[in-house]
């Protein structure tokens, strides 16, 4: 399976939010084990950028990035995260 230019910059935005959220959470703004952990913070990142990303495209939600490209870019933003935070 190929991925398509849109799920290739949806997975880059994944890592993106996964070293925004760790450094994040290296300067205390975040709680890594408050009520709200870290990755959803990523996973709601992920989310409302599709959304943001359907709506200024005029297609419907879900339609741009397929479930393949999701799934690794919630993996990838979250061992960035994991990463981020151990190393930065």
């Amino acid at each position: 399976m190929r991925l398509t230019r849109s799920e290739l910059l949806f997975i880059a935005l994944g890592a993106m939010l996964g070293a925004a959220v760790a450094w994040a959470a290296k300067s205390g703004l975040v709680a890594r084990d408050g009520a709200f952990p870290p990755f959803v913070i990523v996973l709601l990142g992920l989310g409302l950028a599709e959304l943001a990303a359907g709506y200024a495209a005029g297609r419907a939600p879900g339609t741009l990035v397929g479930m393949p490209g999701r799934f690794l870019a919630f993996v990838i933003g979250v061992c960035v995260f994991l990463l981020g935070e151990r190393y930065l």
